[in-house]
Order: structure tokens, then sequence, then C-alpha cells
């Protein structure tokens, strides 16, 4: 194989190794072993939070909603059906939290309505609700998709929030994530060691056309 041809697909592989090296790292320590990605926001105040199927339902994996709010305020966190939720927040105020970005670990969301919602925690569309006072946490089940999960007060006014926090766990995500570092390790390695290879031939080649240099030593005529 031509030299040129062979150190451009060395320094592809190389190039092609770090990439997945850093990529791989990069989910590896934001997983951790445990396999859990974590997606936050922070709603904007006095607005009801409503985080959708496109979220909750995203991946076939149990996912934990965690709902935190300033200085030990009340909270309250109903799951329901997508059009159960919808009916009884009705027009108020809304967050709706619609999707996630892997890249920030942040959540997509978006605003409409006006006013209060009407209280919240005597309706009977939900099926599971939890409060608390500073935070709350309700897990989905896939088994029930599609659902929706809202976020306000027992009486239908908007949690003063600080972080709504979005949590799914698997396990293997954190060995897959490994396994493409150890690929783009090796990747790198082997394609930076061709590289050197190459060079160092490339050196002794040019050593070996040169030469050692058998010129004589001109001799100095006695005067």
């Amino acid at each position: 194989m031509p030299t040129l041809a062979t150190r451009i697909l060395l320094a592809a592989l190389t190039a092609i190794g770090l990439v997945l090296l850093v990529v791989g790292s990069w989910f590896t320590v934001h997983l951790g072993p445990s396999g859990s990605a974590t997606f936050t926001t922070t709603p904007p105040r006095g607005s009801v939070v409503v985080l959708e199927p496109s979220v909750l339902n995203r991946v076939d994996r149990p996912t934990t909603v965690t709902a935190t709010t300033r200085d030990g305020a009340p909270v309250f966190i109903g799951r329901a059906t997508p059009s159960d939720a919808k009916a009884v927040v009705g027009g108020a105020d809304v967050t709706s939290v619609t999707g996630a970005r892997v890249r920030s670990w942040s959540l997509e969301r978006s605003r409409s309505g006006a006013g209060a919602a009407p209280a919240l925690a005597g309706a009977d569309v939900w099926r599971s609700t939890a409060t608390g006072k500073g935070s709350a946490r309700i897990q989905v089940r896939q088994a029930d998709a599609p659902e929706a999960v809202v976020i306000a007060t027992a009486e239908g006014r908007a949690a003063d929030l600080v972080l709504v926090r979005v949590t799914v766990e698997r396990r293997a995500w954190f060995f897959q994530a490994l396994l493409v570092s150890l690929v783009g390790l090796l990747a790198t390695a082997a394609g930076a060691a061709g590289l050197w290879q190459q060079r160092r031939h490339a050196l002794t080649g040019r050593k070996a056309v040169t030469g050692p240099d058998h010129t004589r030593p001109t001799e100095e005529v006695p005067s």
C-alpha cells in the first residue's frame, strides 16, 4: 500500500479513536456506574409544570420525576393520562416539558395559558400522587404509558420550584459508554503508533538514500 494512503488511513483511525474516546468518556462520567441519565430544568415562576409523554415515555425504563422547591415550600405531583392531565389543568398558565437535550442534560420546555389551575389534590384523575415540603418525587412505570405528570401545589397554584429533575436509569448504558471509550482508546493508540512507525521508516529511508559521507579530506601540501 502506498505510504501516503497508509498515513491517511492511520490519521483517520487516530481521529475517529479520539472522537470515540471523548464521547465515550463524557457519557461514562455523566451516567455513572448506575447508568442514570438525569435531565434538569428550572421552570419559570408562576406556572404549573406538565411533563409530557415525549419525556416520560421516551425510553422503556422506569422514570423518576423529582421536584424541588425554595425554602421548603409545598409541592404536589400527580401522575395521570395525558388527556386527564390536560383537562385538569385547563387553560391555566402551564410550562410544558416536551423533550430532553443530551448535550446539556437539560429539559426542553414551552409556556402557554394564563391564570391558576383548579384544586388538584382532590381530582379523581390521578393514578398516583406525591406531596412534600421542599421536595417530592414520583415514578413513572412504562407499563402504564402514555402518561403525563403535573407539578403544582395541592390547591392548583404554581409551586415555587427551583429544580425539576427527570432520571432514567439503565445500567447497560454505563457499560456501553465504557466500551466505546475502550474502543476509542485502542483505535487512538493503534493509529498513533502506526503514524510513529511511518515517520521512523521515512527517516530511515532518507538516511539510506543519502548514505554516509565518503568524501576524503583535502591533504595539505607541505610548504
